[in-house]
This record gives structure tokens, sequence and C-alpha cells, in this order.
């Protein structure tokens, strides 16, 4: 018998054999339990749906909360400019823009107006996303609520409220892909789409900061006063 037959032979037996140990005709003979061990070691398609499932999956802070403004200065002031250190890796204008179109077409869809890009806001979401690399949450490295942000030198949104959502995710995919797999995210978080779609909010600032391997991103919401 030829080497290529010997193969064929042997692929045949070890499915007819699968077969036999997972169809349960050999149950209860020591044929049926040698094979059904063999089976128990193999992957099961449930588990090839939870691996699945775990891949790239990304952490996303539940929030909704709104807070009085506390800063009584309204001169005009322009944004500051902010920029992470990895910016040059990835094209943040094409993910804060199409995570911007995306807000506006799902708001769009709901019927509650859409949001009018702030460059305050676009320079104190940059903020928060380069530091959720240090401390992913709503609190801030320094200890303080996210909203102590909009007292940073430079930074003046006088707001009546405000909102914040955060995001990150292993960067695998184009940029415009990232965008929208964040995005993606917080529309299946209850409290981000209630951010995203929340009909008071007037404005948007998005932020997004990229360490060489994770992406981070920020959505800033405001109405000013």
């Amino acid at each position: 018998m030829t080497f290529i037959r010997k193969l064929l032979v042997l692929t045949i037996t070890l499915i007819v054999g699968f077969w036999l140990g997972t169809s349960g005709i050999l149950n209860g003979t020591t044929v049926g339990n040698w094979m059904n061990t063999i089976v128990s070691y193999l992957p099961s398609s449930g588990d090839f749906d939870r691996l699945d499932l775990s891949f790239d999956q990304t952490p996303f802070i539940n929030n909704s909360f709104t807070l009085p403004s506390s800063s009584s200065n309204d001169e005009e002031l322009e944004a500051p400019s902010v920029s992470s250190d990895q910016a040059d890796d990835i094209d943040v204008d094409l993910i804060e823009n199409t995570i911007i179109r995306l807000v506006n077409e799902l708001r769009d869809e709901q019927g509650v107006g859409t949001l009018t890009s702030n460059d305050m806001l676009r320079s104190a979401a940059t903020i928060r996303a380069i530091e959720t690399e240090e401390l992913f949450s709503h609190t801030r490295p320094d200890g303080s609520d996210a909203f102590a942000v909009f007292d940073e030198e430079g930074i003046h949104y006088p707001y009546r409220v405000a909102g914040e959502n955060l995001g990150m995710a292993t960067h695998y995919l184009s940029d415009e892909e990232m965008a929208e797999l964040i995005f993606n995210g917080w529309v299946e978080s209850e409290g981000h789409y209630e951010n995203m779609i929340r009909p008071d909010f007037e404005e948007i600032g998005v932020g997004v900061h990229y360490d060489g391997e994770y992406l981070y991103a920020t959505q800033l919401f405001g109405t000013q006063r």
C-alpha cells in the first residue's frame, strides 16, 4: 500500500471513528468509552464562540452624569492645541470626525438634533484621552472628577450640563474602522448611548490618544450657559 493510500485510509478511519464517538452508538462499550475520552478533549463549537467573543473586547465605562458649571469667567478664549505623543501614527482628524459623524447620524435618526463640534471640548477631551492611558476612569489621575479638566489652563467651557464617554480598544483595524468599533461599543452600552442621544446636549468634542497599541477615545458633551 502506497503512502497516499495509507494516509487516505487513516483519514477515513479517524472521520468514522469521530462520528461513532459523537453519535453515541458505541456508548457503554470499551471502544465507545475510549472515543468519548478523545472527544472530551476537543474544543466544541461553543468554545470557539466564546473565543470569538473575547477577542479584542474593549472595556467601556458607563457614564451619563452631569454637573453644574463652577466657572464664572465668560471671556472668549482660543482653545489650546493638545496632541497625543503618538498622534503621528494615526489619523487623529479622521477618527474624531468619523465619531462625530456617527453620533450625529444616530441623533438625526432619533430626532434629537445634531451636535456642533466645539474646539474647547475637543481640547479637553484630548487631555482626558491621554489621561485614560494612566487611569481608565471618570476619575482623573490626580483624584479629581472628569469635569475638573475644564479648570485646566487655557480650557474655558462654562457649561450648564456636560457628559463624558470613554472608550479604548486594541488598534488592529484601519483608523476609520477603529472609530466605528469604539462608537458601536458606546451604542451597545446604555449609559454611553443615552449620552449620545441626550436632547439637551448641543455640542461635542472628541479626543483621541494612541500609545502604540491601544487607541483611547473620549467624547465630551456639553451645553453652555
